[in-house]
């Protein structure tokens, strides 16, 4: 027979472990995030969209929606339309709030729970 108390505990310990892993997964790119929200010339370091992918199998699916379009944003402020050529092989970003405001939306949906 089983005990109620211990199919309880079981769901509140596979919560647990769903949080943490969670937690886990977004943790380097909400830093990475917030690094460039502080510093709009800097980068996202590594392979950042693979992990966008991972957290986004793991939200409801009606926050996927909106984190496609915060994703989709993002990229779109780094892209070479945000972009000033230097002549020298390098650039400039012409609007840096514009990377911020992106930076912003998308860090909406990597709050730890």
């Amino acid at each position: 027979m089983v005990r109620p108390q211990s199919v309880i505990g079981n769901r509140f310990a596979l919560n647990r472990d769903k949080r943490k892993e969670f937690n886990n997964l977004i943790e380097p790119l909400r830093h990475d995030l917030i690094g460039v929200k502080n510093h709009p010339s800097a980068s996202i370091k590594g392979s950042w969209m693979i992990t966008a992918t991972l957290i986004r199998e793991k939200l409801p699916f009606w926050k996927k929606k909106g984190f496609d379009r915060a994703v989709k944003n993002y990229n779109k402020s780094k892209s070479a339309e945000n972009r000033i050529s230097d002549n020298m092989g390098g650039f400039e970003y012409k609007d840096t709030a514009r990377i911020v405001c992106a930076a912003n939306s998308f860090l909406k949906y990597l709050k730890p729970k």
